[in-house]
């Protein structure tokens, strides 16, 4: 509770706390004065004061019971402002919900991408020949050129990553820009993998098969 809202509440608790307390005077002094007897000058003139006591606590409690439908109007306005602040953050929470599904449904196509990249660098990197079945000349260019599609279509996609990670930033979303930046990073160091192998290949076969 804010210091702006702490005084009407108390306002309303001493408000009520008040009436009730003059509503229990106003009832004992109604209750004396309906068991008082006339039976005597005395009781006469007590009985008379007694009835002057009762009138000033009705006046007094209708002062009391002004001053708390006042503090209670108050409270009423209070309590919309806090409605009204509900609903303004309701509608941010949503909104940000949203922005945050978006980014992350983003997110995922770019890791769907980068998945499948490295899969296809996985099936690639098999094709590199070995001693027991080396790489056939006639696979060599078609191995190249599907190295060099692989780097380019990496690149692509870290660029997406990077673009996503400012998008992201721009949303305040710091947990997401940190995903996206471990993704981009990863999709950097297989893209130069991928380059030192296409090298690889190229230096370790005769010049006569990349003719």
């Amino acid at each position: 509770m804010t210091a702006k809202q702490q005084p009407d509440a108390s306002a309303l608790t001493a408000a009520a706390q008040a009436f009730d307390e003059e509503l229990q005077r106003f009832s004992r002094l109604t209750e004396a004065l309906r068991k008082r007897q006339l039976d005597s000058r005395h009781a006469l003139e007590s009985a008379a004061e007694l009835l002057k006591d009762v009138t000033r606590c009705q006046e007094e409690l209708q002062q009391r019971a002004q001053a708390l439908v006042g503090a209670l109007g108050a409270a009423r306005e209070a309590q919309q402002v806090q409605a009204d602040v509900v609903q303004e953050r309701a509608r941010d929470i949503q909104q940000r919900a949203q922005d945050y599904a978006h980014l992350t449904a983003r997110f995922e196509e770019v890791g769907q991408q980068a998945a499948g990249l490295n899969t296809l660098a996985q099936n690639l990197a098999t094709r590199r020949g070995n001693g027991d079945q080396p790489l056939r000349e006639t696979e060599l260019p078609g191995l190249l050129s599907q190295l060099d599609e692989l780097r380019e279509r990496m690149g692509a996609v870290a660029d997406q990553a990077g673009s996503f990670i400012g998008d992201a930033r721009d949303a305040r979303f710091e947990e997401l820009c940190g995903r996206a930046d471990s993704l981009r990073q990863q999709l950097l160091a297989a893209r130069n993998k991928i380059g030192l192998l296409r090298e690889a290949l190229v230096k370790a076969v005769p010049p006569t098969m990349l003719s």
